[in-house]
């Protein structure tokens, strides 16, 4: 939406800021402005100038030799328009001026002839983007030759573009914008002039009005007027079009354009003798029917959409667009004006439906003032009285037949602090109120609001009228500040916890997965698991939701399918979900399970990846474990869809509550994964319940270095890493810190039967700096103690 300063100024007074500063103010209470622009910026050296004679160029067909009276000199302009005559007055680029298409103007020979500048058409005086010839100045503006086309022509104006919201349609007018400003400026509105005479003939005797959708359009009005003389509008009134991106037609359709700007309602002119049996009918269309419209586009409508139609056919979308056969052209003679109001949610659907937006559907699509139909048709006539010579028919045509009735809100100033959080004086936010067009009237503790019409559709609560009084206030004066809670409800541990089991997924590096609790025979198959022994679903969403999953970890490992197909192989995910178990009885044992699968590359440092391996998802698995503060024990698995050699349960305190593994390659080969896919799953319920038995301990944090050592042995295939590390542990003593696995080895180099184990050893004492000696001395311990069980070191 666009407006101008200068148009501004003449509803009220803002002599005192500049242009930027309106801008702000607007901004500042919720309209929000995009830029403000200099109207005349980048014109430079153009002045008005009147064609004194014309010649045909001697060297080229399409060229004209002009003499062009520029107010102190006659000069020799040579061009290539081909609407322009002599005595006409246009704007005119002297050498060295500069244009806002981006270019100089200088002293040039065309075909062998001086040209000592350039006539100026709308285009490259950057009024419109594009033009038909040499823009004509009406003779009748009282301009000045050689007078600065700038302020000639009304470019010494800024130009103030800004967005509503969809709720503020009162705000897309000059009247509109003033009303704002009043409410912080404290300033009065200047309505403009509205009187106008009339003839002793009735309207009701010149047309006839039958709405037929009071609901679609609960007003109507139409005025009649006659011997109006169409032609170029005023100057003043085609540059404010312009600037506010409008391209001038005539002065009656400009006027209609005028107004909508001015005061934001949407109005239409029909030619009066173009309507059969001078009949209006506003109804819906018939399926099928078809109406050209004002751009030339024949559309089809449909029983949904609301037509202005004759006694014949339809003369005009109504609320959009006009039609082409009833528009008004320079041979109308008399028009009939309509100023109506269409209910939104019709006007919406047309103009989407049919893809049309204009100024118009615009605003009656977010609502339009349905007591502004006759100021806004009486300023038009007005203005049509005075520039087209019209003669009004007396009396109006209308159907209203339910007058709108101001809702009325009852406002506790007292609620504002509550909800905001700031005291405004109960007396601010009635003078607020009242400024903004409300009317107001205090009882007691209460304000008694009235709702204007203008603020119809948006304005119906309370809490609006508290939003109205905050944005004027003044949003800047409120401080950002903690709401205040007071409750005595103890928040669950159970959900605590479940948040820290997210918050650390995540840290390491895994993204949260959320499926269906629901799961098909065709995935459970794949893991050999039995769907049969499910809880099945009676009306299920479709055959691959058909069971009530009682494990995740196939869901996820469909996740990392879907990923692969789509050539995501870097796959980190987890899921924190409730599982189904079926215990026979009428309803199912649900648990608390978390899942998380690896499967791709992770990073090993910042300059190369690795692919992931068992000892991957097994450290995630031992790290949640102890960020609950329990140790975590492993022993070989017996899930069928786990690889037989790459897999383990997980035991806390002895009680088995998940397991570990990489996911069997029959699965995958099923899944239709080609590369391996390591998963886990833990039953939270018991890891919770179990963190709660345990007694919590502090110890404080290490004043000493640690010490690393890593020690790699020999040992028979069938012994458990778990044995070793337990020797390790024993063997070590209390300066053992941590003892972590990182590699397994069978194959080129070992013995057969044999396995190497890779171990990390850290060592740290709470009194002192360990020595290498002192650690020595305890790896030589280790490596008696191995020995002695059949376990040599490799290195």
């Amino acid at each position: 939406m666009r407006i101008t300063y200068n148009w501004l100024k003449e509803f009220i007074d803002i002599d005192d800021l500049s242009p930027q500063e309106v801008a702000d103010i607007m901004t500042d209470i919720g309209i929000e402005v995009d830029s403000v622009t200099y109207a005349g910026k980048d014109i430079e050296k153009v002045v008005i100038g009147k064609i004194l004679t014309i010649e045909k160029h001697p060297n080229a067909d399409k060229l004209k030799i002009c003499q062009v009276d520029v107010g102190d000199t006659v000069l020799q302009i040579v061009t290539g328009a081909d609407n322009i005559f002599e005595g006409a007055i246009i704007p005119v680029a002297l050498h060295g001026s500069k244009l806002p298409i981006g270019i100089r103007i200088k002293k040039s020979k065309l075909r062998g002839v001086e040209s000592n500048g350039m006539l100026c058409s709308e285009e490259e005086l950057g009024l419109t983007t594009h033009s038909e010839g040499i823009m004509i100045l009406p003779e009748n503006a009282g301009l000045q030759i050689g007078e600065d086309a700038v302020k000639a022509l009304g470019l010494d104006d800024w130009i103030i573009e800004y967005e509503i919201t969809t709720n503020r349609p009162d705000a897309l007018s000059i009247l509109g914008i003033a009303r704002e400003l009043k409410s912080v400026l404290g300033r009065e509105v200047v309505l403009p002039e509205t009187s106008f005479s009339t003839i002793d003939e009735n309207a009701l005797d010149a047309l006839t009005l039958s709405v037929k959708d009071e609901v679609a359009c609960p007003r109507y009005d139409g005025f009649v007027a006659r011997n109006v003389k169409v032609k170029q509008s005023p100057l003043f009134m085609q540059m404010r079009l312009y600037k506010v991106g409008l391209r001038p037609i005539n002065n009656v359709v400009d006027i209609t354009n005028y107004v909508l700007y001015e005061v934001g309602q949407p109005m239409h002119a029909f030619d009066a003798d173009k309507l059969k049996e001078n009949t209006i009918i506003v109804r819906k269309a018939k399926d099928g029917e078809t109406i050209v419209t004002l751009d030339g586009v024949e559309r089809k409508l449909s029983s949904e959409d609301l037509v202005i139609a004759d006694a014949e056919k339809p003369v005009a979308l109504a609320g959009i667009m006009g039609g082409e056969d009833s528009g008004v052209t320079f041979n109308t003679e008399r028009i009939v004006l309509e100023s109506a109001h269409f209910e939104p949610l019709t006007i919406r659907k047309t103009a989407k439906r049919l893809g049309i937006s204009t100024d118009a559907s615009y605003r009656f699509e977010r609502g339009a003032d349905i007591e502004a139909t006759i100021f806004a048709a009486e300023r038009a006539l007005y203005l049509i009285q005075k520039y087209a010579d019209a003669e009004i028919y007396s009396g109006v045509v209308e159907f209203y037949p339910k007058p709108y009735t101001p809702k009325v809100i009852v406002f506790n100033p007292e609620r504002v602090k509550k909800l905001i959080g700031v005291d405004i004086p109960p007396r601010k936010s009635f003078e607020i109120l009242n400024s903004l067009g409300f009317p107001v009237k205090k009882e007691q503790d209460y304000i008694i609001v009235k709702v204007p019409s203008w603020r119809k559709y948006d304005v119906s609560r309370e809490v609006d009228l508290i939003e109205e009084v905050v944005r004027i206030y003044g949003m800047k004066k409120i401080e950002s500040t903690y709401p205040l809670m007071h409750s005595n409800i103890e928040r669950p541990r159970r959900f605590d916890n479940i948040m820290k089991t997210k918050e650390f997924l995540s840290t390491k590096g895994l993204n949260e997965a959320i499926n269906y609790s629901f799961i098909g025979k065709k995935l459970y198959d794949a893991f050999g698991l039995d769907f049969e022994n499910l809880i099945k679903i009676s009306n299920p969403l479709s055959e691959e939701w058909v069971g009530m999953r009682d494990l995740l970890t196939p869901s996820l490992v469909n996740n990392c399918a879907q990923n692969v197909k789509r050539n995501e192989k870097n796959v980190a995910l987890f899921e924190v979900s409730v599982v189904f178990k079926n215990t026979g009885k009428e309803l199912p044992d649900e648990k608390l399970h978390v899942a998380f699968l690896l499967s791709g590359k992770l990073p090993e440092d910042i300059y190369r990846e690795r692919d992931v391996d068992f000892y991957d998802i097994k450290g995630i698995a031992e790290e949640l474990i102890e960020y609950f503060g329990l140790k975590a024990e492993f022993e070989r698995a017996e899930e069928k869809f786990l690889h037989p050699g790459q897999s383990a349960k997980i035991l806390v305190n002895g009680e088995e509550i998940g397991f570990i593994g990489r996911i069997h390659p029959d699965v995958e080969e099923k899944m239709e994964i080609k590369q391996p896919v390591h998963a886990g799953e833990i039953e939270l319920e018991k890891l919770f319940e179990l963190t709660s038995r345990e007694k919590k301990t502090f110890k404080k944090l290490p004043k000493f270095p640690p010490v690393t050592r890593d020690i790699a042995v020999l040992a028979d295939k069938e012994v458990p890493a778990a044995k070793v590390e337990e020797i390790i542990r024993k063997a070590a003593g209390k300066l053992l810190e941590k003892i972590k696995l990182f590699d397994i080895y069978e194959g080129e180099n070992i013995p057969k039967g044999k396995k190497s184990l890779a171990f990390s050893l850290t060592f740290r004492s709470s009194q002192k700096t360990l020595s290498d000696e002192e650690v020595s001395r305890i790896i030589d311990k280790v490596i008696k103690k191995l020995e002695e069980s059949n376990i040599t070191i490799r290195a």
